[in-house]
C-alpha cells in the first residue's frame, strides 16, 4: 500500500492530525481528537438522510426540519458541519504558521473560493441553467464563513496561537450586531422586529442582491419565491457556530483536562439556554439564522461533541464501529459532492417512466408496507452506496483535498 497519506482537517475534509504543537500553557503534543472527526461523520451522514428522501411528504418527524420558527433535531446538521470546519481551522493555521500572516490569508480565500466556486457549479447540474442557477447553497456559505473567519484567525495568529478571550469578543459582537440589525429593521408592510419569510432583513437583502430567479426555488412565501436559507446576511448567524468550533479546538489542543472539559461543558448550556431564553424576542428561525438559532444549535454541538469524546477519550484509538462513520467525516467535502452527483443522476427522466428516484422510491414504496420507512430506506440505500466509496478511501488513508 506504500506510506499512507497524512489526513488533512482542513474544511471539514479530513481528520484532525495526529498531534498538534501546543500553546503556551502545555509542553506536551496535544493529541488528536477523533470526537470531531465522528460529529463530522454523523453530521453528514444526517445530512443524507434528510436532504435526499424517498417520498417527501412521507418522512418521519425527526428527518424533518422545522418548517419556520422553532427547531429540530435535523436542523442541527449543518450547524454541526459549520462547527467542524471551524474545529479544523486552528491545526491548518498551526501548521502553516512559519508563512506568514499575509500567505496564510491567502491560502485561507484561496480555498474559500474554491468551495464557492464548487458549490454554484454542483447548482448548475444538470440543465446548466445560468438564468436561474441558485447562487447560493450550502458550500457557498461554508466557503464564505471560512474565508472570513479563517482571515480573521491567521490574522490574529500569535506565537502561542489563538487566543480564547479574542475568539469569544468576535462571537458577542457578531451575536449582538446580527441581533441588532434584525430588531432595528422596520420592514414595509411588517414592521420592525420582522421575522417572517417575505420581510424579514435577510429575505429582503437576497432578493435584492441575487434576484429571485437565482434564490432556492422553494424558499417560498405562499407560490411565491421570497428567501434563501443559506443567503448573504444570515450568514452573520453562521459565523458563529464556525467560530465556536475555532474556540473549542483552541481550547482542546491546549488541554483535555476535567477544567477544559467541564468548561466546554458550560459553554454549552449557556449558549443552548441562552438560544431559548431569547426566543420571545427574537425568534428561533434556522432559514434566518438568528442569534438565538445559533446559540441553540452551537450549545447543542457542542455538548454533542463533549459526548463523543467520552466515548472515544482524546488519544485513543478508535473503536472498529467509529470506522464507518469516520469515513463519512474523513472525506466530507467529497461526500457532499457525492451524492450531488449520485442525485443528480437519479433525478435525470428516464423515457416516460419518470426518473430512477421514482422507480426505485415506488419499488420500495410497495415493498415496505409504511410510507415513512420507506422513504428513509431510499436515503439509506443512497448512503450505503456512497459510503463504500467513502470506505475504499478511507481504508487506504486517501483524502481528496480542494
Amino acid at each position: 500500500m506504500g506510506e499512507p497519506m497524512r489526513f488533512d482537517a482542513e474544511i471539514g475534509a479530513g481528520m484532525a492530525p495526529a498531534a498538534a504543537r501546543p500553546g503556551a500553557a502545555t509542553g506536551a503534543r496535544a493529541p488528536r481528537v477523533v470526537a470531531i472527526d465522528l460529529l463530522r461523520g454523523l453530521a453528514v451522514m444526517g445530512m443524507v438522510m434528510v436532504a435526499y428522501a424517498g417520498g417527501w411528504d412521507d418522512r418521519f418527524t425527526f428527518l424533518t426540519h422545522a418548517s419556520w420558527r422553532g427547531f429540530a433535531i435535523a436542523d442541527m446538521i449543518f450547524p454541526a458541519f459549520l462547527f467542524c470546519a471551524g474545529a479544523a481551522l486552528p491545526y491548518a493555521l498551526r501548521r502553516r504558521e512559519g508563512q506568514g500572516r499575509a500567505a496564510l490569508a491567502g491560502h485561507v480565500l484561496r480555498r474559500s473560493a474554491i468551495l464557492v466556486a464548487l458549490g454554484v457549479f454542483l447548482n448548475l447540474l444538470p440543465g446548466f441553467d445560468v438564468a436561474h442557477v441558485r447562487l447560493p447553497g450550502i458550500l457557498q456559505r461554508i466557503g464564505l464563513c471560512y474565508a472570513i473567519a479563517g482571515t480573521g484567525c491567521a490574522l490574529a495568529l500569535r506565537r502561542d496561537g489563538l487566543r480564547v478571550g479574542g475568539l469569544v469578543a468576535a462571537i458577542a459582537v457578531l451575536l449582538a450586531g446580527y441581533g441588532a440589525l434584525l430588531l432595528a429593521w422596520d420592514a414595509p408592510g411588517c414592521g420592525r422586529a420582522c421575522f417572517d419569510s417575505a420581510h424579514a432583513l435577510p429575505a429582503v437583502v437576497d432578493r435584492a442582491v441575487f434576484g429571485v430567479a437565482h434564490l432556492w426555488p422553494w424558499g417560498r412565501t405562499g407560490d411565491v419565491v421570497t428567501y434563501d436559507p443559506e443567503g448573504l446576511v444570515s450568514t452573520l448567524g453562521a459565523l458563529v457556530n464556525m467560530l465556536l468550533g475555532v474556540a473549542a479546538s483552541v481550547l482542546l489542543m491546549r488541554s483535555h483536562r476535567r477544567a477544559t472539559l467541564t468548561a466546554i461543558a458550560i459553554a454549552g448550556a449557556a449558549c443552548l439556554l441562552g438560544g431559548l431564553l431569547l426566543d420571545p424576542l427574537m425568534p428561533v428561525v434556522k432559514k434566518l439564522w438568528t442569534p438565538s438559532f445559533a446559540l441553540l444549535s452551537g450549545g447543542f454541538t457542542l455538548l454533542a461533541l463533549l459526548a463523543l469524546m467520552r466515548l472515544v477519550p482524546p488519544g485513543r484509538a478508535a473503536p472498529a464501529w467509529t470506522r464507518p462513520v469516520l469515513a463519512f467525516g474523513t472525506n466530507a467535502t467529497l461526500a457532499f459532492v457525492g451524492i450531488t452527483l449520485i442525485d443528480t443522476v437519479m433525478q435525470l427522466p428516464l423515457g416516460g417512466a419518470g426518473s430512477a428516484h421514482d422507480r426505485l422510491a415506488a419499488l420500495l414504496a410497495r415493498a415496505i408496507p409504511e410510507p415513512r420507512v420507506a422513504s428513509a430506506a431510499y436515503s439509506a440505500l443512497l448512503l450505503l452506496v456512497l459510503g463504500a466509496g467513502l470506505w475504499q478511501l478511507y481504508k487506504r488513508r486517501i483524502v481528496v483535498r480542494i
